[in-house]
């Protein structure tokens, strides 16, 4: 066919129609079918074979199906005005910068001019979670879900049960997240690392690895996360895998004690007492607060010397934290270990003063009681 005939058979407007068409259907008009074809039709045949002498001509009846078009009108969304919008900013910056106060001040004023602002929303939640005010943040985080069907909603909602020690609750927010990909970045890391921390907690623990991963390619370098999966697999009693996780987390971050504890851990279950000791001596010198170090310590001291170092230890985390009640028992009965009744009773009435039912304390003032008791029989 020449190229000029194929180019006007693609601009004709009978071949337009064809191409666009959602379905054909072709039937020969022939001399059994004519009568019941339209008059009209019949002449326009008629009139199509007057100059067709000595040719064979055939007719056919072409009934051509067009789709039907859907017409979308887009929804325009409602414009903010240049004094919302930069006081929008504004709060954004005091958020990234951790001024919880002054962000959710500004967040509240937007909302005052835009109810349903989700940006504003979501702002005045994650302000509120950080203050400590749940019951308030899940509202607005509600409103993402319920307004705008915003896929972080459901996330940010497990945050705050993660903060109200609710797993259940937040296990169910966390997995209507189905797509985690449409998380915000600065979102999207914290989730998975609440989410494998709630899974660990419940048990799951093959899915609270798979959690803990995703979290780690987004920061491979992250020693928390680290930190969490030797956790894991200290409870798979993996011990190996453990200590390989925690010595990771303490290349990335040498001041990582949690990590230093953790090795601390695995030799003590391993039966290496001394192992044991000497990194829980260094996680403590990181931190001298870290609780699961001193209560290691204290379940294996057995000289003097060990007591005697527990003491000094113990009265370095109070100095920093007077009010951790947890460590003034241990002290307690430290100094009861030592024989040191009058620095026992001192610690424990510290303790019942602030906490009249402290059940250990109470416990241990019977002990003390007793152990003074016998004394006085044998004088």
């Amino acid at each position: 066919m020449p190229q000029e005939n194929h180019l006007d058979i693609k601009q004709s407007p009978f071949f337009n129609v064809l191409s666009d068409a959602e379905s054909i259907q072709v039937r020969e008009v022939v001399p059994s079918t004519q009568n019941n074809i339209l008059d009209n039709l019949n002449d326009a045949i008629k009139n199509f074979d007057q100059d067709s002498e000595g040719i064979e001509t055939r007719s056919f009846l072409i009934t051509v199906k067009k789709p039907t078009l859907t017409v979308q009108i887009p929804i325009a969304e409602p414009k903010l005005d240049s004094e919302l919008l930069s006081i929008l900013t504004k709060a954004d910056i005091l958020l990234k910068n951790e001024d919880y106060l002054l962000a959710r001040n500004l967040y509240s004023y937007v909302l005052k001019k835009e109810i349903k602002n989700p940006r504003a929303l979501k702002g005045l939640g994650t302000c509120l979670l950080n203050l400590g005010d749940t019951p308030a943040a899940k509202k607005c985080f509600n409103a993402i879900v319920e307004i705008h069907n915003l896929v972080e909603g459901h996330a940010l909602l497990g945050l705050c049960f993660i903060k109200e020690n609710n797993d259940h609750s937040a296990l169910d927010s966390f997995t209507k997240v189905k797509d985690q990909g449409k998380l915000p970045a600065d979102l999207r890391f914290n989730f998975f690392k609440e989410f494998g921390n709630c899974l660990t907690r419940l048990e799951r623990f093959n899915e609270a690895s798979e959690n803990y991963h995703q979290a780690l390619s987004l920061n491979p370098r992250s020693h928390v996360i680290l930190i969490n999966l030797g956790t894991l697999e200290i409870q798979r009693k993996r011990f190996d895998k453990a200590t390989q996780f925690f010595q990771q987390a303490i290349d990335f971050c040498p001041k990582a004690a949690k990590a230093f504890c953790g090795i601390g851990i695995v030799a003590e279950m391993s039966g290496e007492k001394k192992i044991a000791e000497l990194y829980f001596r260094k996680a403590l010198d990181i931190d001298n607060q870290n609780s699961v170090a001193l209560h290691q310590l204290y379940a294996l001291a057995e000289t003097d010397m060990d007591w005697k170092e527990l003491r000094l230890r113990l009265v370095q985390a109070l100095t920093k934290e007077p009010s951790n009640l947890d460590n003034r028992f241990l002290l307690a009965a430290t100094l009861l270990k030592q024989n040191d009744w009058a620095g026992c009773e001192g610690e424990l009435n510290a303790i019942l003063i602030r906490h009249p039912d402290h059940p250990k304390a109470r416990l241990l003032r019977e002990d003390l009681s007793l152990l003074r008791h016998r004394q006085r029989g044998t004088l």
